[in-house]
């Protein structure tokens, strides 16, 4: 019944305005978590490599370039083959693989600030350095981390779409936008075309990461 379903139903009769609802959790588990793996690993390692430099920051480079080296949708394959797919092993993969950017960032802007008068006058007067990254460091690293999430957010949000896709997202039990238009695209070729399903998970999505 029209009153009933607002955007129809999808080829077994599922409620297409719920899927596209109830996606709203899958994307926003995605990219919370996602985001929350990313950030603290960035800093830790940017500001450590920065800070410190030396052996320490030849090392954190050495270990996030050979990240940023390998393919991020081949890294993607070769974890999910392993352990299988699903919404916590494609936050995990995603967390692992996207942290390199900002922590290159961070390492840059430390670098920095660990020149600037406040650092150097703390350093004299024997404050020890882990106070000094945490109270004169990382709050004025804090800007590009907002700025960072909030990009990565979406980008981990339309990253899922994409994923699952081509097949090692999130799993066709999982309620998700990419699973909607996986389903959809298919459904595209029937007779008459049904089109609603493709339409809802797209404006949903377009909704979020705006």
């Amino acid at each position: 019944h029209p009153r009933r379903h607002l955007l129809g139903t999808d080829k077994v009769g599922n409620d297409v305005l719920f899927l596209a609802i109830k996606s709203i959790r899958t994307g926003m588990i995605l990219g919370l978590v996602t985001t929350l793996l990313t950030i603290p690993l960035a800093i830790l390692f940017g500001v450590v490599a920065g800070y410190f430099g030396g052996w320490v920051d030849d090392l954190i480079q050495y270990i996030y370039t050979v990240l940023a080296s390998i393919p991020g949708v081949l890294l993607i394959v070769a974890f999910m083959v392993i352990f299988g797919q699903g919404l916590p092993q494609l936050c995990i993969i995603l967390g692992i693989a996207y942290w390199t950017g900002l922590c290159r960032v961070l390492r840059g802007e430390t670098l920095k600030l660990r020149e600037m008068e406040y650092v150097q006058a703390a350093e004299a007067t024997g404050v020890a350095r882990l106070k000094i990254m945490a109270r004169h460091i990382v709050p004025n690293l804090m800007h590009i981390v907002l700025i960072t999430a909030v990009l990565s957010f979406s980008g981990r949000v339309m990253a899922e779409t994409a994923l699952t896709y081509i097949g090692i997202g999130v799993g066709a039990t999982t309620v998700s936008w990419g699973v909607m238009i996986n389903d959809a695209l298919r459904e595209l070729a029937r007779d008459p075309v049904v089109w609603w399903k493709l339409f809802a998970a797209f404006i949903f999505m377009l909704g979020l990461v705006l």
